[in-house]
């Protein structure tokens, strides 16, 4: 059988061990914290484009990059997504067992998520910093200290 013809056999809600859904719903809700900034940061720097190109001025105004454009409909599509799919998770595991605990663990997962972002940042903003000034001493001459 071909892979295509085999997921015509996989049925529309696939059951989930407890103990997988409620390790979903904070992974899914971490995943969506991971996502939440750079998603909303894609959007305004679209915006910030617009806004330049749109602003008369002297000089002859740059367009709104495609990539820009591709990047923020993409990050809110994922965003979109694995949303849904932890509320769709969180929901079937409030079915499942009517007293389980949804919203501490989504919020737990949400602030894992944000750090995690956080902390990228401030990775890939501090090897910025350092190729600018590598690239700046060569220019000028100077070692690195």
């Amino acid at each position: 059988m071909m892979p295509l013809q085999l997921l015509a056999f996989i049925p529309g809600d696939v059951t989930m061990p407890i103990e997988e859904l409620r390790q979903a719903v904070p992974g899914l809700a971490g995943i969506v914290g991971l996502l939440l900034f750079p998603t909303i940061g894609a959007w305004l720097r679209l915006l910030l484009e617009f806004l330049e190109w749109t602003r008369p001025g002297l000089t002859r105004p740059k367009p709104v990059s495609g990539l820009s454009i591709v990047r923020a409909i993409t990050t809110s599509i994922g965003l979109t997504f694995f949303t849904a799919t932890w509320f769709r998770a969180a929901g079937q595991l409030r079915d499942v067992q009517a007293e389980a605990p949804v919203v501490g663990p989504s919020i737990q997962g949400v602030v894992v998520g944000i750090v995690f972002w956080a902390i990228y940042a401030v990775a890939i903003s501090a090897l910025r910093r350092d190729v600018v000034r590598s690239r700046n001493a060569r220019r000028v001459g100077t070692p690195l200290r």
